[in-house]
C-alpha cells in the first residue's frame, strides 16, 4: 500500500520549500505489514518528482521489498523554490535516508533515474553493500556547457524555454496528466542556469566516484535517449552490468513504449532480487 510521507527527519539541514508540494510530487513509501529485511531507496532526477517512480516502486514492493521514494528539495513545488537549492540540498535527504534505512533493514539497495543516479553513486561510496540500478544515468549531458552556464547564472536565474506536454507518455500516478501540466509550467518551460550548473558539477563528482565505487551496479541505457549521452555508460562496462533497451526514451519508467518500460522493470527486479 502506498503511503504519502514527509520524512521530515531527512530534511533537517537542507532547503525547506516555501510552497505546497504538488500531489504527484509527494514523497511516499510502500511498506509491508511485516517489515522485510530488504528496502529499496528510489531517487528521481533533475526537476523530477516521486510520481515518476511509481511503476518500479510497485514492482519491487510486489517482489517483497519495502520501498521509499523521497522528494528532492526544490522539486515538485515551484520554480522559485528550485532556484534556491543547490546540489548539497539534493544530496542531503539521500544521505539521511540511507542512514535511516541501514539502521532498520539488513539489506538496502538504490534505484535511481537520470540525475538521481549521480546522487546514488555519490551516496553509495560509503555503502559498498548496496546494489545500484542506474536508469538513464546523467553521466554526460550534451547540452550542458559549463563555462556558459557559470557565466549566465551570474546574471539570469531563469530563462524561458519551449515545452509542450506529450500525451504519449504513460504516467502512473493519481491525477495524471493534470499535475504534469502544473509541473511543466514551473519547471520544464524554464531553464535555470544555476541549477543546471549544479547538475554539471554533480556529473563531474560522480565520474570521479565511479572510479572508486565497489558496489554491484546495473546500468539501463538507450541509444534513443535524447537527454543524456548514452555512449558515456560504455566507459563503465567493466565495472557494471550495462543493458541497452532498444527504443526506450529517457523517461523509461513511464515510457511511451509499454514493452520498453516492462523491460526496464524486469531487469531492475531481477538485479535486486
Amino acid at each position: 500500500m502506498k503511503v504519502f510521507d514527509t520524512f521530515d527527519e531527512w530534511y533537517t539541514s537542507c532547503y525547506h520549500d516555501s510552497l505546497e508540494v504538488i500531489p504527484a510530487a509527494r514523497s511516499f513509501s510502500m511498506l509491508h505489514d511485516k517489515a522485510p529485511d530488504h528496502a529499496v531507496l528510489m531517487i528521481h532526477g533533475y526537476a523530477g518528482y516521486p510520481g515518476e517512480m511509481v511503476s518500479p516502486a510497485e514492482r519491487l514492493y510486489e517482489a517483497g521489498c519495502d520501498v521509499f521514494v523521497p522528494r528532492l528539495p526544490g522539486m515538485g513545488t515551484s520554480g522559485k523554490d528550485f532556484m534556491n537549492t543547490t546540489r548539497y540540498d539534493w544530496m542531503y535527504p539521500v544521505t539521511k535516508a540511507l542512514d535511516f534505512l541501514y539502521e532498520n533493514y539488513t539489506r538496502v539497495d538504490i534505484l535511481a533515474h537520470s540525475m538521481g543516479c549521480l546522487l546514488a553513486v555519490l551516496a553509495a561510496r560509503r555503502r559498498p553493500h548496496s546494489r545500484l540500478v542506474l536508469a538513464m544515468p546523467a553521466f554526460r549531458i550534451p547540452s550542458l556547457d559549463m563555462k556558459k552556464l557559470r557565466l549566465v547564472s551570474v546574471f539570469r536565474k531563469d530563462l524561458p524555454a519551449p515545452w509542450q506536454s506529450d500525451s504519449r507518455y504513460r504516467l502512473h500516478y493519481e491525477n495524471a496528466p493534470c499535475d504534469d501540466m502544473r509541473l511543466g509550467k514551473e519547471y520544464y518551460s524554464h531553464i535555470y542556469p544555476r541549477q543546471l550548473y549544479q547538475m554539471g558539477l554533480l556529473c563531474e563528482e560522480a565520474a570521479k566516484a565511479m572510479k572508486e565505487i565497489r558496489n554491484r551496479i546495473l546500468i539501463l541505457a538507450s541509444e534513443s535517449d535524447t537527454v543524456t549521452d548514452a555512449s558515456a555508460v560504455r566507459a563503465y562496462e567493466k565495472k557494471a552490468s550495462v543493458r541497452f533497451i532498444e527504443n526506450a526514451t529517457h523517461f523509461v519508467f513511464y515510457d511511451i513504449s509499454e514493452s520498453c518500460e516492462e523491460e526496464a522493470l524486469r531487469e531492475s527486479e531481477a538485479f535486486l532480487s
